[in-house]
Formats: structure tokens, C-alpha cells, sequence
């Protein structure tokens, strides 16, 4: 990376903080003081959208009793202090920010890598219509699968076939608050809780109504953004009855085309090469890069003789020819460091080296409805009923037809294709040469663009009612279903495509026709010519090209009963105990056309698959209290939980089941009413989801750098399931302490979290990147199985299979800090700052060449790590009807890449296989600010104002990825805007 470059990043980056301590600082200064003798009851929340998981919310109407919800635990014993450390959002701070969206507002805790979204996604992901348009959330970092979403405690229907939840299905005006469990949780809430759980707490007692229509911009005046949010409730039957309804309207134009930002017209990739060559290293991150071997008029790039041996075209008579827009050759100039994709400088300026001009952010239409009613009989019985749906539309386009030429496959032109210019034949003819491999970029042919909808309904009846006074009981079933549909238009139909280039001269009529023509006269084929820029007839496009369409159906039934009371009361407290069981059906089912069921086109395929899983599962948990306001300590609390599960597995030929056991030890400990000492360990797992499990290998194509030829070639990647797959092993350690001091530091509240996961048989893929670097750097014959190379040795094919991995480790710390400053009234400054210091995430099939340690991904701030600090922080000062909120966020440098070795590192050399020019990323700091004015404020009626900026000092991302650059961590977007009203009554 250019010295220039980095120095304008820590410019920007100390101009953000000097600016934003400003902001913060002058907020502080105009808190007026306040009386030494303000104080908080013990165990007070530190501030209002920070209140420990197991208390109730403030607003909480003394005549609206409702029993109290400890995330992290099955037990409900007033003054329990579940050992699981667990982070709240609460719905005070999303309304604040002017967050319309309950998946944006976790991406910005530090523990989250950023969920899937519109915007956050991989390189290259935005162009892929797999579940577009839906936010899933990625606790730690370790995959979405391994992140448990619930509502009220309860499983949520899946919104894909991976089983995970798509959180725009939620109202977001509908929820008090969100918990989220930082650690293992598989014996409380089952599998899939190996990285923690999110806990979605609705509000299904409000009462009024409660409308916010919101309009945002981006500053670059595109990523124009309509929200429209209801909630309503109201009690009857004098408040034994109950009924609330929420729903929302998103629509979401997103951000077209990168070259609009910096990044992106720096045409920044990643050139590799034989490692040494020229006296550089493998990998060498470089600008101005363009395409060097494929062009959109199409480029020669090798001459193939009699014999059929390919050889390239460069240096020779055809050498530096490509073909104009309308078909005519023409000069090539090949730039510096020319490989078998790409160069730096040289023809091709205006398509960067990710080919077109990427969305940023696709655009998305969305909307949901959640209705709840419940009425209480009698103290015993409490009925229920929940009915909700949701609808997400996304809307991606690309990628263009890419054939890169040689050494990869190109498209053969054979000489005597009718379409090929006079003046090029006879260099043909002249030189023995019988056809043409070109490298041809299909910009003419349009834009691969895709539709993807998916609609969940979701329907719960229970009920629940207490024993006695110390029993009560709970039980609910649960029935939802996820209908998918995926189409893409104008997609290349492989086959079709291959017989239509290849054109001849028709005998009788002295036109061009396609070849099998002369052996099949009743094929419907049309001569297609791809020389030149839309040189072919309207026929012959819509022979070759055709319309992929897939329907997913995944199905969820769920049944549980649980039981919880006190046992027996002890010296200390009760004892309490809670158990349970609970069934769940899920059933998967995919139908596509018959093309793609035969992997028959360019990108996109899917093929059919059905299956269904069947788990039946049981629970114990138990809270001991040891001490209570002893000599020893204000208090000492065990817990303990233990769940045995039974699956079976099913697919219309093959079948499978297996049993998996899940536990959970820890402690809780006062010392003194400011300290709070907890401790714990268990056992999670996480079976493989219906998609693992039942989906067939599909093909697609990607650009992988090949570091055993030097090259980059587009090689077909497969995907698919494994039925043989069984459940991964996670043992999780959390210790942590809490503190919440009195007197002239009541207010504040600080906590520190140590936790370690070890993942064991770790269902997981392997990118295709890191199976090629891992084939080519170990030798492993498991990972060098998934990999096909042609006689000359160049890539072909890469199979990513969910494969039971080896071991996956994790270890951090997570803090977390607030401070509530009441000065009379309802004027407050509130201050939180969150962080998560990240030193160890390794994979033990990903190692560094020639030994068997595993890759650190802990400070990789590329696609596949985490960067070593995360950190976010907010401040809120409300005067009277004036509320102004700023938020700071900075991600720490890091590497580029952990598997590499730049000059920066010990050991580097360019002729190491492994060697960059550069491998480090510099920090970041994102700004936001908001402030909101109550208009009205009568009573139970409120009209409020509010604006918000986002990224208030343009931030771009460092320029180190081609196409719509590393959307995991950085905003690709820049400054943008909100502005809308709120009105409640």
C-alpha cells in the first residue's frame, strides 16, 4: 500500500477523534453539577438502556406485574444473577440513534461481526441473490449458524434454509429490549447456542399507539431510504386481557455502483505471481489494476494449431490484439506485471479489477406484522397467541459473462467461424494457425440480475399459570414456514453458449450457422458473436441465455413445557429448579428448473434436495444459593444445567440419528454489594442445520489465486451438503467480574469478561481461497482432495463441502462501562462504551506453509478474521425536551491477511509463497450524532422530531480490496442522513 495513503488514513482517523472528544467533551461541559447526596438503590440500572437482563424494565407499570426474564437461564427467581455474562440493548438507545432495524443496531455491538445486510457482506456477495436482502446476525465471529435468535425466549420460525433468522422480520417499535448471552448456552435454549444467544423481548403489554415515519439519504445523494413503523395495544377486561399489534414498511433504494467512492475507482487488487519473480513477492496489492487477459470486445490470447496446442498469443503475431465494439481488431496494451487475470495500468481503464461497477448496497423492500394476544383466566391459566409475517424482497445484479483466456479455458474461435474479421483469417492462415482462444468479458450481454423473496409466517398458541406459590408452568406450540423464491434472468446457459460461438458457414445459404447444425439440422441453435460489443442478433442472446428459478420451503414445528419452581428453601434462599422438554420437526424442501438442476448454467445453479430433521429433547437446571449477607459475602449462587437430545435425520434415501449431551456449571459471588464476581463452563454443540445436511453440490465460478502457478484464473466452485455431518462440540469458560460502586460513583457500572471457545469437528466450509493457499501450503490430502487441475497443471475446480473440520478456538476479553447522571427531572447524561479485545480465532485446517500452527485470524481485519479491538461508544444528554446523542466506533489496525507475511512481519521474504508487499490495515473511527426535539409533550402524547447523521466525517475504507471493497467491518457508504417524526398517544 502507498506510504501516501496510510498517512491520509491516521490524518483522517486523529481528525475523527480529536473532533468527536470535542463533541463529547462539550456535552459533558454543559451538565450542570449535581447534589452529593443523589443516590441509587443498590442494584439500580446504570442507565436506561442498560438494565441488567435480570430486571424489569423501568416503564414497567406497578399494575402490569409480569414475571421476570434472566437470558441465559431457564429460572425466574427474583434477585437470580445468571453467571452467563449478557449484554442488553435496550430500546431506549435504538430510538435514540434512529435505528429502524434491530440486525444494524447489534452489527455496532463490539461482539457482533457485522451481520449480513444489504451493505455488510463479503467482497463480491453483493452481487449473489442467495438470501438477499436479509440480516443475520454473527455473534464472535464464528459463522451465523452458531447464533441462537429467540423471541421472548422462544425459538423464531428460520428465514433460511441454514436455519438462521432473518431479524427484519421483527417490528422494531415492538421491542423493550434485546439480550444477548456472550457465551455458550446449548443446555438452557439447545443447539445451535455455541457463540451465545439473542434474546428479542417484546413489549406485548404497551398500551397507546406509537407511529415513526423516517426518510435517509446518503450525503453522495444516493441510498434514499422510506420507513414507515406502527405499534399499538390496549387492555381489556379490566386488564386480565391483552392485545398489541406492530408492524413496519421498509424500502431501501440502495447504492449503486462503486466507482462513485474513492475506493473503488483507485481500481485497487491484489496481483499475484510466482513468488520472487522480478524480485516481488506472491501477493502485491496494487492500483490502477485492469483485466489482462479478457476484454468486453474480447482479447486473443492464444493460438491453437492443427495439433490442438494452445499457445499463448502474447510476443507472437496475434499478440496484443483485441476486438473494438464493433468487431474489428485493435490494439491491446498490456501493463506492468501482466498475469492470468490481471495487470497494473494498460488497457482496461474504468473496469476495475472486480469487473463492472458493484452495488454497494442492493436494494431492498421489506415489511412485517406481529400481533399478540393473551387474556388470564385465572391465576392458573394465562392463554396466548402470537401470529406474525414478514416479507423481504432483494434485488441484486451481476456478475457480467466472465471468460478469462489463457492459460484459463476462454471461448474457441475456431477459423472457420464466419464472424471473424478477413484481416485476422489470413494472419490464421498464414501461420498454421487453426482458431483463437478468447478472453471475453460480457459486458454487451448484460448484467446477470436476480430477484430473491422470502416470506415467513409464523403462528404460537400457549399458555401459562402458576401451582401454587412456588410452582409454575409453561407450554407452547409453535408452527412456521419460509417460502423462498429465487430467479435470475439473463444468466448463461453453459451448454447452449458453447454450441453458438461455435459458428460455421451454412453450405446452402452461405449464412452463419451454428456448427452442430451440419449433424442435428432440427436443433433450434442461433450463431452467436461474441467479437466486438453487441454484435449479435436478439435470437441468438435468448438461445444462450435463460432464466434460473428456485423454490425453497422450509418448515418448523415446535412443542415445549417447562416447569419451575422452588425445591427447597435453604439457609440462603430457595433452591430453584426448572425443567422441561420440547420437539421440533423441520423439514427442508428445494425445487428448481431443470437446467440448473443439471448445474447447467454460467452461475446460480441449485439443484433439488429434500430432507427433515426430528429432535426430542429434555432439561434440568438448578440455582443453589450458598451465602446470603454473611461474614464471607453479601452472596454465592451455584447453577448448574444439564439437556439430552436425540436426532434423527432423513433424507429420501439415506437416513441418520444420533444422541448429544449439553451442560453448564457456574457461580455467582458478592463479595460486597459493588462487586460481583461469576464464573462458567459448559458443554454447547450445534447439529448440522437442513442446508448442511440436504443440499446438493451446485456450481459457480470465482477468481482464485493460484499460488502453486503464479496465476489468477475463474474456476467452477461447487457447493453443497453432507448427510454424513454430526454435531460439533463447543466448551465455553467465561469468567468475569462486574462492579457498580455507591456513593459519589453511583451511576457507574464497569465489567470485565474472559471467554474461550474450543469448537470440536467444527461443521464448517473452507472458502475456496483458503482450500487452494491450504492444498498448495500443506499438502493436506483431505483439503488437496477438494481441488481438480487440468493437464497443464491449472486450476479447475473447488469443491466447498460442509466438512466436520478439525478444531476452531476462540479466546477475548469483553468490556463494557456505563455511566447515568441524573440532575433533576427527566435531564440525564448517559455515557456507555463497549469493546472486545480479540486474541486468538484459529482454524486447525488453516496453517501457516510447512508447519501445523494454525493461522491466527485474531487481528486480521481481512474477510476471514477479526479485528484484535473493536470498540463502540455512545453519550446521550437529554435537557428537557432536547435529547442529543453522539456515537463513536473504532476498529484497530491489522493485518491484511494472518496466513500472509509482509516486510511488516517477522520472517518475510519475497520468495515465500505466502509474501505481500503490505500487510497491514490501518484503524478506523466512525462518528455518528443525533439529536431529537419533543414538539409535544402533553400526557400520553408526544410529537417529537429527530435527525441523524451517520459516518459525520466521510470515513471510506482503507483501499485494499477490489470491487465493493471489505464491507464486513468498514462502511462503504459514507456520510448519510436521517430525519424523520414520531408521534405516540
Amino acid at each position: 500500500m502507498k506510504a501516501r495513503d496510510f498517512s491520509a488514513a491516521r490524518r483522517a482517523t486523529r481528525r475523527s477523534l480529536m473532533v468527536t472528544a470535542a463533541l463529547l467533551g462539550s456535552i459533558a461541559a454543559s451538565t450542570p453539577a449535581f447534589a452529593a447526596d443523589q443516590t441509587t438503590e443498590p442494584g439500580a440500572p446504570a442507565a436506561q438502556d442498560v438494565a441488567p437482563a435480570s430486571q424489569p424494565p423501568a416503564d414497567q407499570s406497578a399494575d402490569q406485574p409480569r414475571d421476570i426474564v434472566v437470558t441465559g437461564s431457564r429460572l425466574s427467581a427474583a434477585g437470580f444473577n445468571t453467571p452467563t455474562p449478557v449484554t442488553t440493548l435496550g430500546a431506549e438507545r435504538l430510538t435514540k440513534m434512529g435505528t429502524t432495524n434491530i440486525g444494524e443496531a447489534l452489527a455496532t455491538l463490539p461482539s457482533f461481526r457485522a451481520s449480513s445486510s444489504p451493505s455488510n457482506s463479503v467482497v463480491g456477495s453483493n452481487i449473489s441473490p442467495v438470501n438477499a436482502g436479509a440480516r443475520i446476525a454473527d455473534l464472535r465471529g464464528l459463522g451465523q449458524a452458531r447464533t441462537l435468535v429467540l423471541v421472548d425466549s422462544q425459538r423464531f420460525s428460520p428465514s433460511t434454509s441454514t436455519g438462521t433468522v432473518d431479524l427484519n422480520l421483527i417490528p422494531t417499535l415492538l421491542i423493550e429490549r434485546v439480550d444477548v448471552v456472550t457465551g455458550g448456552a446449548s443446555a438452557a435454549y439447545g443447539s445451535d447456542a455455541v457463540s451465545g444467544v439473542i434474546n428479542i423481548i417484546l413489549n406485548k403489554r404497551f398500551e397507546g399507539v406509537k407511529t415513526n415515519a423516517e426518510f435517509g439519504i446518503s450525503d453522495r445523494g444516493d441510498g434514499k431510504n422510506y420507513v414507515a413503523q406502527i405499534v399499538a395495544g390496549t387492555s381489556f377486561a379490566d386488564g386480565r386481557g391483552h392485545v398489541v399489534f406492530g408492524g413496519e414498511y421498509d424500502k431501501d433504494e440502495g447504492v449503486g455502483g462503486c466507482y462513485t467512492r474513492t475506493f473503488c475507482s483507485n481500481e485497487v487488487g491484489n496481483l499475484t505471481q510466482a513468488a520472487g519473480l522480478n524480485g516481488r513477492p506472491a501477493n502485491n496489492i496494487a492500483y490502477n489494476v485492469h483485466t489482462a487477459t479478457l476484454t468486453p470486445g474480447g482479447l486473443i490470447t492464444a493460438t491453437v494449431n492443427a495439433a490442438g496446442v494452445r499457445t499463448a498469443a502474447k510476443g507472437g503475431v496475434l499478440g496484443g490484439i483485441q476486438f473494438d465494439a464493433s468487431g474489428n481488431p485493435t490494439s491491446f496494451t498490456y501493463g506492468q506485471n501482466a498475469g492470468a487475470l490481471f495487470m497494473e495500468g494498460g488497457t482496461g481503464r474504468g473496469l476495475n479489477s472486480f469487473f463492472g461497477d458493484p452495488a454497494l448496497s442492493i436494494p431492498v423492500t421489506r415489511y412485517n406484522g406481529y400481533g399478540h394476544f393473551e387474556y388470564e383466566a385465572s391465576d392458573a391459566f394465562t392463554g396466548f397467541a402470537d401470529v406474525s409475517y414478514g416479507h423481504v424482497t432483494g434485488y441484486t445484479s451481476g456478475p457480467e459473462v466472465r471468460d478469462a483466456g489463457f492459460p484459463g479455458n476462454g471461448s474457441l474461435i475456431k477459423i472457420d467461424n464466419p464472424f471473424l474479421p478477413a484481416a485476422t483469417r489470413a494472419t490464421m492462415q498464414a501461420n498454421g494457425i487453426t482458431g483463437l482462444v478468447i478472453g471475453k468479458l460480457g459486458t454487451d450481454f448484460g448484467q446477470i440480475n436476480s430477484v430473491s423473496t422470502r416470506d415467513t409466517y409464523r403462528m404460537v398458541a400457549g399458555a401459562s399459570g402458576k401451582i401454587d406459590s412456588n410452582w409454575k408452568w409453561d407450554a407452547y406450540a409453535q408452527y412456521g414456514v419460509t417460502d423462498y423464491h429465487q430467479s435470475t434472468v439473463n444468466d448463461r446457459i453453459t451448454a447452449r453458449y458453447a454450441n453458438a460461438i461455435d459458428a460455421v458457414t451454412d453450405p446452402a445459404t452461405g449464412k452463419p450457422i451454428c456448427r452442430i447444425a451440419l449433424t442435428n439440422p432440427a436443433t433450434n441453435c442461433v450463431p452467436l458473436n461474441i467479437l466486438g460489443q453487441g454484435q449479435f442478433s436478439a435470437a441468438a442472446k435468448a438461445y444462450a441465455f435463460g432464466t434460473t428459478k428456485q423454490r425453497t420451503e422450509y418448515t418448523q414445528f415446535v412443542a415445549a413445557g417447562n416447569l419451575h419452581g422452588t425445591l427447597f428453601d435453604t439457609w440462603a434462599g430457595p433452591a430453584t429448579i426448572a425443567t422441561g422438554i420440547e420437539r421440533r420437526h423441520e423439514t427442508l424442501a428445494i425445487s428448481v428448473d431443470p437446467i440448473s438442476a443439471a448445474n447447467g448454467f454460467y452461475v446460480y445453479n441449485a439443484t433439488p434436495a429434500k430432507g427433515n430433521v426430528s429432535i426430542t429433547e429434555g432439561y434440568l437446571e438448578a440455582g443453589v444459593p450458598l451465602l446470603k449477607d454473611s461474614a464471607l459475602g453479601r452472596s454465592l449462587d451455584l447453577n448448574g444445567a444439564v439437556r439430552r437430545t436425540h436426532y434423527n435425520i432423513a433424507s429420501p434415501t439415506v437416513s441418520n440419528s444420533f444422541d448429544a449431551t449439553t451442560w453448564k456449571v457456574g457461580a455467582t459471588y458478592k463479595p460486597i454489594d459493588e462487586i460481583l464476581l461469576r464464573v462458567t463452563e459448559s458443554q454447547d454443540i450445534r447439529a448440522p442445520n437442513a442446508a448442511e445436511l440436504f443440499t446438493t453440490p451446485v456450481s459457480g465460478v470465482g477468481a482464485i489465486a493460484d499460488t502453486k502457478t503464479g496465476t489468477q484464473v475463474f474456476a467452477t466452485v461447487y457447493t453443497g451438503g453432507n448427510i454424513n455431518l454430526k454435531p460439533e462440540t463447543a466448551r465455553t469458560f467465561t469468567a468475569g467480574v462486574t462492579l457498580q460502586p455507591r456513593g459519589a460513583l453511583n451511576g457507574l457500572r464497569f465489567s470485565v469478561d474472559f471467554y474461550k471457545i474450543r469448537i470440536r469437528d467444527a461443521i464448517a466450509t473452507l472458502g475456496a481461497q483458503v482450500i487452494v493457499n491450504t492444498c498448495n501450503t500443506s499438502g493436506a490430502p483431505n483439503i488437496c482432495g477438494l481441488v481438480t487441475r487440468n493437464a497443464s497443471g491449472i486450476l479447475q475446480t473447488v469443491s466447498v463441502l460442509y466438512l466436520n473440520l478439525n478444531r476452531q478456538d476462540l479466546k477475548g476479553l469483553d468490556i463494557e462501562g456505563s455511566y447515568h447522571l441524573p440532575f433533576g427531572g427527566s435531564n440525564a447524561l448517559d455515557l456507555r462504551a463497549l469493546a472486545t479485545h480479540t486474541f486468538k480465532l484459529t482454524n486447525s485446517a488453516v496453517v501457516l506453509p510447512g508447519t501445523t500452527t494454525p493461522v491466527n485470524r485474531a487481528g486480521d481485519n481481512g474477510l476471514n478474521g477479526i479485528p484484535s479491538w473493536v470498540v463502540d461508544g455512545f453519550a446521550s444528554l437529554t435537557l428537557n425536551r432536547l435529547t442529543l446523542n453522539l456515537q463513536g466506533h473504532f476498529i484497530s489496525a491489522g493485518k491484511y491477511d494472518a496466513s500472509l507475511v509482509g516486510p511488516e512481519d517477522p520472517g518475510y521474504s519475497v520468495t515465500a509463497v505466502n509474501s505481500i508487499n503490505t500487510n497491514r490495515v490501518p484503524s478506523r473511527f466512525y462518528t455518528n450524532i443525533g439529536a431529537s426535539f419533543d414538539l409535544m409533550k402533553a400526557g400520553n402524547r408526544n410529537l417529537q422530531i429527530y435527525a441523524n447523521v451517520t459516518n459525520l466525517f466521510d470515513v471510506m475504507p482503507p483501499p485494499l480490496w477490489n470491487g465493493n471493497n471489505n464491507s464486513v467491518y468498514y462502511d462503504v457508504i459514507g456520510r448519510r442522513y436521517r430525519m424523520g417524526v414520531r408521534y405516540a398517544f
